[in-house]
């Protein structure tokens, strides 16, 4: 509907997405607003609240509301916008609906930070890197009113190793991250996977490789993530794609990481976690809890059970000694290398896999039932595949769509009543290579029929994904 440029490349950039009948205020407008900005406030950085008025006033905000929701000492500023907004003829050419009622508004990095603190988290540590680093501005913020410390490290080896101390001391623990600084954590997820140390990690995508775009977006990171750390262990990846999918899913990730003793990844992008969202449904605020037990003298961290999940307690609780190493261990948890007890380990921490697929959220379902065709996506593309989807509908196109919160492990168990084998089908994914079709080819046997993708550094548009799948359909 409106494009802002601040500068000349953004305006060349971004005006051809404009829709017919849409505003562009040019960068000599936003020249001219920081210059007004300067001789009325002193300050030429005070053009940017005024743009905010601008929009504001654009999609017919009220004056009355504008002052009420407007930060103190910004007042002046937004209505300054509302001044150029009736100059130039803008004020409510796109009016915005307003919903009755109060509603709850998140970006994906608060939505995560709230779920972790749902989930019972009480150590953070991190280093910035875009698109991660709000979340550690969240805690940093948050630290003070609740029973959470936020460590900055010094880089992101530092900062993930602290975590894994943390946890093995007894403290649900989280590190947050971007592609480049996960790659300095590999090692340390390997060490999680063998002494089998809860812990979340929270990986926000951005375009690499290298520093890449890293104001951009893209879903790239997911092969990367599904195969971190030397070495094979078990994981759970997590992708939400909602508010509210994001709070619960990061929550339910600290408990699995501790019934199951592995780490859990919360996959997400600069699109999702930088987007601000209205959330509509309740959210449940009951903080997850902690059974902590206590054993003997002869207490064995690594001891052999069906299942593969050993008993788990933390130093100081009792008198049991708790031992951790990274080499290959013994059920007390002393170095071998006998090659029996090495292949014992190995199938006892394997055996957690089957648990996890057990315990797979099933993709949330959209559409019709008998629909031949499924569009079938992950993470942060859900709403703009569910709208692209609507639109196809309205039209008499029939194409349900499969939105997968959870991307692995994946079970046939999730899928089985949608009887995919029978449908066509096609994969959206913001990435060049298509990860998430040859994951569902790997784990479940599934071979898409068509992918869609973008690599760009742009999430799709609602527009564009559904003239591609028109021409698919």
């Amino acid at each position: 509907d409106m494009v802002v440029a601040l500068d000349g490349e953004s305006e060349r950039l971004h005006r051809p997405n404009l829709r017919e009948g849409g505003v562009t205020l040019s960068r000599e407008r936003t020249e001219e607003i920081g210059i007004a900005a300067k001789k009325a406030f002193g300050n030429v950085a005070a053009g940017n609240s005024i743009l905010v008025g601008i929009v504001l006033a654009v999609i017919g905000v009220s004056p009355e509301n504008l002052v009420r929701a407007a930060e103190p000492g910004k007042e002046e500023y937004l209505k300054k916008g509302f001044e150029f907004a009736a100059r130039w003829n803008l004020t409510g050419i796109f009016p915005v609906s307003a919903t009755a009622g109060e509603h709850r508004k998140f970006d994906g990095n608060q939505a995560l930070a709230l779920g972790a603190i749902l989930g019972g988290c009480q150590f953070v540590a991190g280093y910035p890197m875009t698109p991660a680093t709000s979340i550690m501005d969240y805690f940093s913020r948050a630290a003070s009113a609740l029973p959470i410390h936020f460590e900055q490290a010094e880089d992101e080896i530092a900062a993930i190793n602290m975590v894994l101390g943390a946890s093995y001391a007894g403290v649900r623990s989280m590190a947050a991250t971007s592609g480049g600084g996960f790659a300095l954590m590999q090692e340390a997820v390997s060490l999680a996977g063998m002494t089998e140390t809860p812990v979340v990690i929270a990986v926000s995508q951005r375009p690499g490789p290298a520093t890449g775009l890293p104001t951009r977006t893209e879903q790239a990171d997911l092969d990367f993530v599904l195969h971190a750390g030397h070495g094979e262990f078990p994981r759970i990846i997590f992708a939400p794609g909602s508010i509210g999918e994001m709070i619960a899913l990061t929550r339910k990730s600290f408990e699995l990481a501790d019934r199951y003793q592995i780490p859990v990844f919360v996959l997400t992008d600069q699109y999702f976690a930088d987007s601000v969202q209205i959330h509509e449904g309740e959210i449940p605020l009951d903080v997850a809890s902690r059974e902590y037990r206590e054993f003997d003298g002869n207490y064995r961290r690594y001891r052999l059970t069906g299942d593969g999940v050993s008993p788990l307690t933390f130093p100081g609780l009792s008198e049991a000694v708790v031992k951790a190493d990274s080499d290959e261990h013994d059920e007390e948890g002393k170095i071998t290398e006998d090659q029996h007890q090495r292949v014992r380990m190995v199938d006892k921490r394997r055996k957690k896999t089957a648990l996890l697929r057990k315990e797979a959220v099933s993709p949330t379902f959209y559409g019709q039932k008998d629909a031949a065709s499924y569009i079938l996506c992950w993470g942060s593309t859900k709403h703009i595949v569910k709208e692209a989807a609507e639109r196809l509908a309205g039209e008499g196109i029939s194409a349900a769509v499969l939105h997968f919160g959870q991307v692995y492990p994946l079970a046939p168990e999730m899928v089985a009543p949608h009887r995919l084998e029978a449908r066509r089908l096609v994969c959206v994914e913001n990435n060049a290579g298509g990860q998430f079709a040859r994951l569902l080819k790997s784990e479940l046997g599934l071979a898409v029929d068509r992918s869609v993708l973008k690599y760009d550094g742009d999430c799709f548009t609602v527009e564009e994904l559904y003239r591609a799948l028109k021409g698919l359909f």
